[in-house]
């Protein structure tokens, strides 16, 4: 196989990701929108402006990163066919500059589970509890997607490490 297939399927990868998480955002925005409509109970009511940030957060950060993929996919596909060796080089050195980020991440976005928890309990009435659990979703979401990245760049760099041995 081509690496450039390699490469195809770490872009598809990061965007099924940002499909899951645009899909997250509009599940978000349903639920403030139906909170906004239809809930009678104080706790939800206050959950409609968390809900409506985290999602229109999720919604356009995913919209853009599969707008960026699409591009991106192009964009490899052109240098690889200039020079596939040097693609691989390049790849190499990307993929290492951006997998050191995975490990301060997952202790950013725990601690800001904590933090989110901190919120819930100390906040004090429905709107700090609301806050709260929209951080903590917030905070897992990332965790989530950081997780699947590290694991779709650690398939990616085995293939490219291959890819240089051979």
């Amino acid at each position: 196989m081509q690496f450039i297939k390699h490469t195809e399927n770490w872009v598809k990868g990061e965007s099924f990701e940002g499909g899951m998480l645009f899909i997250f955002g509009l599940f978000l925005l349903i639920l403030a929108f139906y909170f906004w409509r239809l809930a009678h109970l104080p706790y939800f009511k206050a959950l409609i402006v968390p809900f409506l940030v985290v999602g229109l957060l999720w919604s356009a950060a995913a919209g853009i990163g599969l707008y960026q993929n699409t591009n991106r996919l192009e964009k490899f596909r052109a240098e690889y066919e200039k020079n596939p060796s040097e693609f691989i080089r390049s790849e190499k050195d990307r993929v290492e500059g951006f997998s050191k980020w995975y490990r301060p991440l997952l202790i950013s976005w725990s601690l800001l589970i904590i933090a989110g928890l901190a919120i819930f309990h100390f906040g004090g009435g429905n709107h700090g509890r609301a806050i709260g659990a929209a951080v903590i979703m917030f905070a897992l979401t990332l965790l989530m997607i950081d997780h699947t990245s590290e694991n779709n760049a650690q398939m990616y760099q085995a293939e490219i490490i291959k890819a240089l041995e051979e």
